[in-house]
């Protein structure tokens, strides 16, 4: 009979061990879930945040955007230039065009030296952004020129650090370099980013993966850009002026 009541007070305490492991249990399971879902969310919003922190970076570098729903593209100014450090300021990619005798030049612009063998400049640092493996292979030394007065472009041959040759029409007044033509879109959900040298050769690079959603939508002087997840339908709005 003792021993029966043993038996009995052991199994009694398993179910008792049991329930208050089931107890303990659901609790830590849904704070671990909770927190679990509270950082993947935090690791979503900071990359639709940066995706758009990007975008806009481009943005601010281009001139007459065009918009479509899910895309923009634009000339990128080397003002604010997306690729480079702010050491590459002293270069002078804005500047003025005179014309001397039917010769036209760019004072005090640093389009093309060589300094210590090495070919700098804007010229070549427009070759760096396109050649492949930063080598300067690029067999063009054409740029080209954003006349700002008029908004239009203008093709020039570089000779040195101020002289300019236009290859057909040309103009004299304030300019800024263009470095590329940018398009940035939405396919197979991920956002793209085209770079176009303006000599029809185009590079495709990555901005963000698994977005559902980039849509583009003008508001009076503002454009509002939303950005979505495919991974848990979270989206990001940013406001920006036109």
């Amino acid at each position: 009979m003792k021993k029966a009541f043993s038996l009995l007070e052991l199994a009694l305490s398993l179910v008792i061990l049991g329930i208050l492991i089931t107890i303990l249990i659901n609790p830590a399971m849904y704070i671990y879930n909770y927190s679990f879902n509270v950082k993947k969310s935090s690791e979503i919003f900071f990359d639709l945040n940066q995706a758009l922190l990007s975008m806009e970076k481009i943005y601010n570098s281009c001139l007459n955007a065009i918009f479509t729903s899910n895309s923009f593209e634009c000339y990128m100014s080397a003002n604010d230039d997306i690729f480079y450090d702010l050491s590459l300021k002293k270069l002078n990619f804005s500047g003025i065009i005179l014309e001397n005798n039917e010769s036209f030049f760019s004072p005090k612009s640093n389009l093309y030296f060589i300094e210590n063998g090495i070919s700098e400049g804007i010229l070549s640092n427009y070759k760096d952004m396109h050649s492949m493996k930063k080598l300067k292979i690029y067999t063009s030394d054409y740029m080209y020129i954003y006349d700002i007065k008029n908004s239009k472009i203008y093709k020039i041959l570089v000779d040195d650090r101020e002289k300019i040759n236009f290859f057909d029409e040309s103009f004299s007044g304030f300019y800024t370099i263009l470095y590329a033509y940018i398009k940035v879109y939405l396919k197979n959900k991920n956002i793209y980013m085209q770079i176009d040298d303006l000599n029809h050769n185009k590079q495709v690079f990555l901005l963000a993966q698994n977005i559902s959603k980039l849509i583009f939508k003008h508001d009076g002087e503002l454009l509002k850009i939303t950005i979505c997840s495919n991974t848990q339908n979270r989206c990001l709005d940013k406001w920006m002026l036109l």
